[in-house]
């Protein structure tokens, strides 16, 4: 059973990693926005990542459900404490002054506010597994697991496919963002 919950931590990870979110208050120059939102996104993908490690470190030395749960809602909780530390930064850098600014700014501040609440959904979940029985919940685990992959995936804003050629061009030249 730790097995299946290590590769299913290993599937988050990729998820994880393969997402790209990336605001709101007042206008700023794209470059300055690009710039703003990488910056708030870089250690926040660093800090999940991390958080996938420790958490697969100790998935492998958990030998019980107990300590598998106590694991998973540490990573949970701090995926998400991580995620809504990105999304205020990303809030805070306020809005590109591009064409329909306003509307992608709160896009990247929305896919991050998704991110955050899926974080926080799926700890909830599995903070209310029972521990006696362990294959339900593992069972439950994967699919906890499962659910918040997939709301993940759908939170994700892809900065390479903005309706906005001056963000695309900002995202590509900002030092932050490579």
């Amino acid at each position: 059973m730790r097995g299946t919950l290590r590769r299913l931590l290993a599937l988050l990870v990729l998820s994880v990693c393969a997402t790209g979110c990336g605001g709101g208050g007042g206008q700023v120059a794209p470059d300055t926005w690009a710039g703003s939102v990488c910056t708030a996104l870089h250690p926040w993908r660093d800090q999940i990542t991390s958080l996938n490690a420790q958490a697969a470190s100790q998935m492998a030395t958990a030998t019980t459900p107990q300590q598998t749960r106590d694991n998973m809602l540490r990573l949970l909780d701090g995926a998400r404490l991580a995620s809504e530390r990105a999304r205020a930064q990303v809030a805070a850098a306020g809005v590109p002054d591009v064409p329909d600014g306003q509307q992608i700014a709160g896009r990247f501040v929305a896919a991050l506010a998704a991110v955050r609440d899926a974080y926080r959904t799926a700890h909830d979940t599995v903070a209310g597994f029972s521990t006696r029985e362990p294959k339900a919940f593992y069972d439950g685990v994967s699919r906890a697991v499962a659910t918040l992959n997939t709301s993940y995936a759908r939170a994700g804003v892809d900065t390479g496919r903005l309706a906005s050629a001056d963000l695309r061009a900002s995202f590509a030249r900002a030092t932050p963002c490579r």
